[in-house]
């Protein structure tokens, strides 16, 4: 794999799925981040720590395609400490050669084949907003997520799409936090509960100004915020009746 790029491009694309990495997992390759060059000229980095998977993608000059798993925190820091000038990323035998500028450094990678797949999502129904109203949603009803793990459907927050738009509720047994939204772009009625943990990285990566489409599958939810992807399980079980509350 060899390709070259803007070193501010990588570095924001680390950032953002850096999020999902695992900090300790019995799997090493969880610990890193999933690095793969196309020959399109798109670099995709992902990270997945078996509960929430965030794929981030940016564009280089790719002259050898192929794919390795870097250790997260090392690769971070190697590419924070380079110069702000074209990064050229050299990779044979799992054998890594990063250089920019007047620094170099070397490194070891990971087998990819030892990183896990990213949930496939089966699509049943999706909406699209604006990244700004589903980030405001989220910050004015997170703070109502329950951390009870004894009731694991209320540790998320409940989307329920209708008539009346986009509603999101949270419940933690005191409070109830509910904030609801007119949706222009949905097809058919549905509803579904997304973690909070995951919710907290979806309102990271809904920073810019363009749509987030939100698709819903049979096990997993899919947010899909410009060149970011996130990919978080759906939490199962009767959530409460909050309109009778």
């Amino acid at each position: 794999m060899k390709f070259s790029c803007e070193k501010a491009l990588l570095q924001n694309a680390i950032l953002t799925a850096s999020r999902a990495v695992s900090s300790k997992s019995t799997i090493p390759a969880l610990e890193g981040l999933l690095l793969e060059a196309e020959e399109t000229g798109n670099v995709f980095l992902t990270g997945y720590n078996q509960e929430t998977g965030i794929r981030s993608c940016f564009q280089g000059e790719v002259t050898e395609t192929g794919s390795m798993v870097l250790p997260a925190r090392l690769f971070s820091e190697i590419v924070r400490k380079m110069p702000d000038d074209v990064l050229l990323f050299q990779e044979e035998n799992l054998k890594v050669h990063i250089s920019c500028g007047m620094s170099e450094f070397d490194l070891m990678g990971i087998d990819p084949e030892d990183f896990p797949e990213l949930p496939t999502v089966e699509y049943q129904n999706s909406i699209t907003l604006p990244q700004q109203t589903l980030r405001s949603m989220i910050s004015q009803t997170i703070f109502a997520v329950s951390d009870d793990e004894s009731r694991p459907i209320h540790t998320g927050s409940l989307f329920v799409v209708d008539e009346e738009g986009l509603t999101m509720v949270a419940v933690d047994g005191f409070r109830l936090a509910l904030r609801k939204e007119p949706i222009l772009e949905k097809n058919g009625n549905f509803e579904f509960v997304v973690p909070g943990a995951s919710l907290s990285e979806v309102e990271k990566i809904c920073s810019g100004e363009g749509p987030v489409t939100i698709s819903q599958g049979a096990r997993h939810i899919l947010f899909q915020a410009g060149e970011t992807l996130l990919v978080c399980r759906r939490l199962e079980g009767e959530f409460l009746a909050y309109r009778n509350a």
